[in-house]
């Protein structure tokens, strides 16, 4: 059996702002935990370093303006190399942006599960304080 990883929040802001921050790879290095490297571009690799010896690759396969992001991880830890990251952003209501995070396909027991599971929700806790504070 396969899980994905399920993740939302709400931002004051537009979707134009929030997707700024999560495909501009300066605004991206000021939320994100370590550091960020490479583009955010259809075919092109990404490179998250969220702490030293950790490193996670991701190929952007999709990009639609204000509305979702796909990529898929080429290089990482245990299995995450073919995992997809994806993202979606939809008006929860004026002024506010629902950003929806879907990390897959994990195996169940996998015990690198929660650990992925619980970085996730502290990414987009920091985006949410990012956009707000600093871009809005």
């Amino acid at each position: 059996m396969t899980l994905t990883l399920k993740h939302a929040i709400k931002i004051e802001a537009t979707r134009d702002l929030v997707f700024k921050a999560l495909t501009d790879i300066d605004k991206m290095s000021a939320w994100h935990c370590g550091t960020v490297e490479g583009q955010i571009a259809v075919g092109s690799q990404m490179h998250l370093n969220p702490k030293p010896g950790l490193k996670f690759s991701y190929e952007t396969k999709e990009l639609v303006s204000n509305e979702r992001i796909v990529q898929t991880c080429t290089e990482g830890p245990g299995n995450s190399v073919g995992k997809e990251l994806r993202f979606a952003l939809s008006d929860a209501e004026a002024g506010v942006t629902l950003v929806q995070l879907s990390d897959g396909d994990w195996t169940e027991g996998d015990d690198h599960l929660p650990f992925c599971n619980t970085h996730w929700g502290g990414e987009l806790y920091r985006l949410k304080k990012y956009v707000e504070e600093e871009l809005s």
